[in-house]
């Protein structure tokens, strides 16, 4: 069933993380108008919505979206070209019925999933998972390494091995700096996939559904072989018939 396949990709991928803004970036092309907004198709401007007015810094997860974003309002925010209906692929074959956010930009593309997903209402789930995307979670991008997540954390990070649907799922990060400190929403999280350049060292990595731990001296070596492979932001799912 669709929805329970939404409900799983929200339950077991994400992890919450706490992250900093980070910088805002300096292309206009990803910094919303405050007071007036321009219709990304017709180059006019228009009387701002309220999801124009929250939206900020377009490159960065907390800020780009809104719980109660829709078909409509995204074609409206970034473009019609750039909102394409798909079905999303999930953990176990599953897939759910969603919008995949630029397409065609692996630099941009994202994977949302809605509580309706039948009149695509409501984002429950954005997942970025391109490697060289430049999507962040405040400084948290893409392509960071678990040697600089255990520096930050500033303890040992568990994880799930590789080799399997969940691989790389955070299993806990020892009360360290990124350690989720409330449940506030959206939730942000990440997933940490082996380094894409890898090839045969792949197999040397953590594999199957067991717990890793950074402070195993068996997987010290690894830290920079492990990288950041997907990025997360959950909103709570409203209530669907």
């Amino acid at each position: 069933m669709k929805s329970a396949a939404l409900a799983l990709a929200v339950g077991i991928a994400l992890v919450s993380v706490a992250c900093g803004r980070g910088d805002a970036p300096k292309n206009r092309d990803d910094i919303a108008v405050d007071a007036t907004a321009v219709l990304p198709d017709s180059g006019t401007l228009h009387s701002p919505t309220a999801a124009d007015v929250v939206v900020r810094d377009t490159r960065v997860l907390p800020n780009a979206f809104n719980g109660g974003d829709t078909l409509d309002s995204l074609r409206a925010r970034y473009g019609a070209s750039n909102v394409r209906v798909e079905d999303i692929p999930g953990a176990e074959g599953e897939v759910t019925r969603g919008v995949v956010l630029f397409p065609d930009d692996p630099t941009r593309r994202a994977y949302l999933l809605f509580s309706d997903a039948e009149n695509l209402q409501g984002l429950a789930l954005v997942r970025v998972v391109d490697h060289d995307s430049t999507w962040t979670l405040g400084d948290l991008r893409m392509g960071t390494t678990l040697a600089e997540l255990v520096a930050r954390n500033g303890a040992p990070i568990e994880f799930s091995g590789f080799g399997w649907d969940y691989g790389g799922a955070i299993a806990g990060f020892h009360g360290g700096a990124l350690e989720p400190r409330d449940n506030n929403w959206p939730r942000t999280g990440f997933r940490l996939s082996p380094r894409t350049d890898l090839g045969e060292g792949l197999l040397q990595l953590p594999q199957g559904d067991g717990s890793f731990s950074t402070d195993d001296p068996k997987f010290a070596q690894y830290g920079t072989d492990i990288v950041i492979g997907e990025l997360t932001l959950a909103f709570p799912r409203a209530a669907t018939q």
